[in-house]
């Protein structure tokens, strides 16, 4: 399980972590020398019963949201933190608003330093809280009242987090891992870590790493900082591996993928989520998973539009994007992809519309195959990377989609 930090700058994530967790999650000396979380930080917390959840600790301040960007992407829950002497702040809101956009995933939140304060603030500051939480959707969420250097709540929030529900990982789906980090071990070579969003992945397995675009050779496993033969979705990953590549050629938003992919995509059907209207061919920052690009929005049809991205991105049918203004200041939108690669005409047509509307709606990997069937022959390998699914996957979603067509 992979449980996420959000919140404004200052308001005590990474103090929080080491109170529940023992662990100090900034690793960087700027980050001890300033006091202040600037890249992704990383807590562990094992348990008794065998269980390691892991914590993502995200940068607070807005300079770093592209790198709190890259530790959302395939998390289980998130924990937001609000301070009692600020209260909400701008990115409360920001954090909030990435959430809602990037799944809506369990939200726990802790009011912190609530031995700064007296008892009236830190109830004007639960009203504060709850009222911003309906706001983004988030009315059910958990609420606890902290103090991390006295102790004061950990315990009832130590406890909640343990009964946090796990993600049901699917068996159908192929691997695929989202580079953050890339580094050396002495005596092991070349380690690569991110968040598995599908998948498992086993020592000896063969993987593809884009970016050098080659085969590279899992020699070791750590999730969630513990070693082991076997990792999944859903967990943090560090793998060692051996292969044609180098620390200096690997990148933060490169993949390790189990099939070599297609050609990464410069254009993308998605159903957006916006807060602020979009403008025909804007201009914009996109954040995919650990990538981070520009391009521009072409929109269709309600809330159907077209991406267009000035560096390709690696992409699969239902990631989820995060749109920001060119000047990167704020939240604009969330998108789903829908399609990859969609053809360059005729894509405002109406019954081509109506078609994109029908996929949009698909809930399962058999209701969009049988969609797709509906304008005729399907590429099977390119529908199975599509749906990132693997043989046994793709297997069983045909069969499922024939039967439902009338095929079978």
């Amino acid at each position: 399980m992979i449980i996420a930090t959000a919140g404004h700058v200052d308001h005590g994530k990474t103090t929080l972590l080491q109170a529940i967790t023992g662990v100090n999650a900034d690793r960087l000396p700027e980050e001890k020398k300033r006091g202040m979380t600037i890249d992704l930080g990383y807590a562990y917390w094992p348990q008794p019963d065998g269980r390691v959840p892991g914590f993502i600790d995200v940068p607070g301040h807005e300079k770093f949201l592209s790198n709190m960007l890259a530790g959302v992407g395939g998390i289980d829950h998130a924990l937001l933190v609000v301070a009692c002497d600020d209260g909400v702040m701008a990115q409360t809101r920001e954090h909030l608003a990435i959430l809602q956009l990037t799944g809506n995933p369990m939200l726990t939140v802790a009011l912190t330093k609530a031995d700064r304060v007296d008892e009236a603030r830190v109830n004007e500051v639960e009203r504060q809280v709850k009222e911003v939480l309906r706001e983004y959707g988030f009315a059910e969420a958990k609420l606890f009242i902290t103090a991390a250097t006295e102790g004061r709540g950990i315990d009832a929030l130590r406890e909640h987090l343990l009964q946090l529900p796990e993600r049901e990982h699917a068996s159908q789906h192929s691997f695929r891992l989202a580079i953050d980090r890339a580094f050396t071990v002495k005596g092991a070579g070349l380690v690569v870590t991110g968040t598995a969003l599908s998948g498992e992945v086993k020592v000896g397995d063969s993987l593809w790493l884009t970016g050098v675009n080659k085969p590279m050779r899992v020699r070791a496993l750590h999730a969630q900082n513990q070693p082991t033969e076997t990792a999944h979705a859903g967990q943090r990953i560090a793998l060692n591996i051996a292969g044609d590549a180098e620390k200096e050629q690997i990148h933060r938003g490169d993949w390790l993928l189990a099939d070599a992919p297609p050609e990464p995509f410069t254009r993308v059907i998605v159903e957006l989520q916006t807060h602020t209207p979009l403008t025909q061919w804007q201009p914009l920052h996109i954040h995919h998973a650990a990538s981070h690009v520009t391009g521009r929005v072409s929109l269709l049809e309600d809330n159907l539009a077209e991406l267009v991205f000035d560096t390709p991105l690696w992409l699969a049918d239902n990631d989820r994007l995060v749109l920001r203004d060119i000047s990167a200041r704020n939240t604009l939108a969330g998108a789903r992809v829908v399609m990859l690669n969609p053809p360059r005409r005729g894509k405002r047509k109406p019954e081509y519309l109506q078609w994109l509307a029908s996929l949009a709606r698909a809930q399962s990997d058999a209701d969009a195959l049988s969609v797709h069937l509906e304008r005729g022959a399907v590429n099977l390998a390119d529908f199975a990377w599509a749906r990132q699914l693997n043989g046994e996957g793709m297997r069983e979603t045909a069969a499922t989609a024939w039967l439902y067509s009338g095929w079978l």
